[in-house]
């Protein structure tokens, strides 16, 4: 074994006959923990994680002598050059707000085995009703599991949707989400979903008892509402293709940025007809 994956079986704890899946799965709880842990070198174990999988490493190619013969030359200016770069990306910094969308004011994800129809019936509705928000973000996030049989396991999704789901959570990116229960309860395993009896208690909004998914409170072992099927919701179920084999939840992330927007969104969302 050479010393360089040693090294990085080290760096996410593994032995040296660990399989594909250990890895994924041991580089998902790193992620999960980083949120947290602020000692936790992620960089590092994305480095690793990538070296194991054989993901992103490209052989090095041979320098050309075109390349070598100006190798001097660009060591010679490289302070001037250096400080070019750095006034060109001071200047960058202060003109790409001014040029470019800001940060979006809400976020509604769809994950699971959905493909987007791509209309605007959802934002339209909710800017003509929320005047203060500017910027919506609709995004689809294809994630599913493997065979109804494995639809609960983590271990059958794929590593590719894992890491993005794991890294849009711990980032707080993911807002408003509907999804498939297989990724409703990946979600609800880390304790990443906002409990919505209070929303609901709060906006009066009546909700049958058929569509109500709950969950398990891991503070006090108490049964709350986690999630509401809306498979039903004419408005939020026809912005995507969906295979009606499988409940449409929609559920709050407890990371959210724009909790109020998120709030109100949901209460229009919910008792639109």
């Amino acid at each position: 074994m050479d010393d360089l994956r040693k090294q990085y079986l080290e760096i996410l704890g593994l032995d040296e006959n660990c399989t594909e899946t250990e890895i994924n799965k041991k580089y998902d709880y790193i992620c999960m923990r980083a949120r947290g842990d602020k000692s936790i070198d992620i960089d590092e174990a994305t480095k690793a994680y990538n070296y194991l999988l054989n993901l992103n490493i490209e052989e090095p190619k041979p320098v050309k002598p075109i390349v070598e013969k100006y190798r001097k030359v660009w060591f010679k200016h490289i302070g001037t050059i250096a400080i070019i770069l750095i006034i060109f990306a001071t200047v960058l910094s202060v003109a790409i707000p001014f040029f470019t969308n800001k940060e979006p004011d809400l976020t509604i994800s769809y994950v699971g085995p959905y493909t987007s129809k791509n209309n605007m019936d959802i934002q339209n509705y909710l800017y003509d009703r929320m005047p203060n928000v500017e910027n919506i973000l609709m995004e689809t996030i294809y994630a599913t599991a493997g065979g109804n049989d494995t639809r609960y396991k983590e271990d059958s999704f794929d590593a590719s949707s894992v890491e993005k789901l794991s890294l849009l959570l711990v980032s707080g990116d993911l807002e408003i989400i509907v999804c498939d229960d297989a990724v409703y309860r990946y979600i609800l395993s880390y304790n990443y979903l906002q409990e919505l009896d209070e929303l609901l208690n709060e906006y009066g909004i009546k909700i049958n008892d058929n569509n109500i998914v709950y969950g398990i409170k891991p503070s006090t072992g108490e049964k709350v509402i986690y999630g509401i099927n809306i498979q039903d919701n004419e408005l939020l179920s026809e912005h995507v293709y969906i295979n009606e084999e499988y409940p449409m939840i929609l559920c709050i992330s407890n990371e959210s940025a724009n909790f109020e927007n998120v709030k109100e969104a949901v209460r229009l969302l919910l008792t639109s007809e």
